[in-house]
């Protein structure tokens, strides 16, 4: 919604209203130089003079008290997709740390509140986009917490986020990373590897009457 327009003082009604003509009266004055003689002319006012200009003033006092109540009421009055609309435009990360964040690079000047709000909104979406895909990454593993690898993953598997895979390297997938197909693999690996005599320990020196026994009953 707009801004309410703050009301003006008589003096700057007076301002208004004289300024034209003290330029007319005093071509080449510099805008100081101008301010200064209408400020002259207001102080020579009398109380009756200044009132039409106190009445302005008041009337647009009361026509700003007005436009706030109305902007306080108007949201309650929005219709379902206003509503929509209007909570769209509520940012869930801050200005004026978005603010900060944009001006760290020198090249940057300074930045309108249409342009922080926009860029504030393209970062909540990227971030629930990348959390989604992370989550999806989470699940695939049987599990419902995002750690580091499930964004990494994501970022290296992701045709859009190509950009930022200079920055997130991709990582192996860990024994606890892995799915439930990697899990039985992995007990069927173990108990495989149970079988297998150890070939380390066939070359540690063992006593002479379990080298005998052993060739016997190899014999047998």
């Amino acid at each position: 919604m707009a801004r309410v327009k703050k009301p003006q003082s008589s003096y700057l009604f007076f301002c208004h209203e004289r300024r034209q003509q003290v330029m007319s009266e005093h071509p080449g004055a510099r805008i100081g130089d101008i301010q200064k003689i209408i400020s002259v002319q207001w102080k020579a006012l009398t109380a009756e003079e200044k009132e039409v200009f106190v009445r302005m003033a008041a009337d647009d006092k009361a026509r700003y008290q007005q436009e706030l109540q109305d902007k306080a009421e108007g949201h309650e009055e929005l219709s379902g997709d206003e509503k929509d609309v209007d909570e769209r435009c509520v940012c869930l990360f801050p200005l004026g740390r978005v603010r900060k964040i944009v001006q760290s690079d020198s090249d940057v000047g300074k930045i309108s509140k249409d342009a922080l709000v926009a860029m504030a909104k393209a970062a909540e979406l990227f971030a629930q986009f990348l959390g989604t895909k992370s989550y999806e990454q989470a699940l695939y593993r049987n599990k419902r917490q995002i750690k580091a690898s499930d964004v990494t993953r994501t970022i290296q598997t992701t045709a859009s986020l190509d950009w930022l895979r200079l920055d997130f390297p991709d990582v192996k997938p860990t024994q606890a990373d892995g799915s439930a197909g990697s899990k039985k693999a992995k007990t069927d690996r173990d108990e495989s590897k149970k079988a297998v005599p150890d070939t380390a320990s066939f070359f540690q020196p063992r006593a002479v009457g379990a080298t005998i026994g052993a060739a016997a009953a190899s014999a047998e």
